[in-house]
């Protein structure tokens, strides 16, 4: 049986980014990996891990890249109030509050190192 193990988001620097999903997501510390330079974080019981990426560790690994757009999704059940409430803590949004024709809102919003992810309203 296969199931979800966590989830990777490659950043530059894996203590900047600890202290940025903590602030603005509420991510919770689960724990430090400075030799691999990496942090383990807890988020709606989902953990997640903020790396910063090494060639070393394998084939593969050089292909990595920090930023861009990542197929990863939050949800809010208020998307202005929270969009207001990450602005206020300084998050970029790429894409402001647009209703997509299947009835959800989407914001999308950068992190320190621009990875960028969905903020969603569903429907209803």
């Amino acid at each position: 049986m296969v199931k979800l193990g966590a989830i990777q988001i490659f950043v530059s620097d894996w203590q900047k980014a600890k202290q940025w999903y903590a602030d603005v997501l509420g991510m919770e510390p689960a724990g430090d990996y400075p030799e691999t330079q990496a942090a383990w974080m807890k988020f709606d019981g989902v953990d997640f891990y903020l790396e910063t990426p090494n060639p070393g560790w394998g084939s593969g690994w050089d292909a990595v890249s920090v930023g861009g757009r990542r197929p990863i999704i939050f949800e809010t059940e208020d998307i202005a109030a929270t969009v207001k409430a990450m602005k206020w803590k300084g998050v970029r949004f790429v894409e402001e509050i647009a209703k997509r024709p299947w009835g959800e809102e989407v914001a999308v919003f950068a992190d320190s190192d621009g990875n960028e992810f969905n903020l969603v309203q569903s429907a209803g």
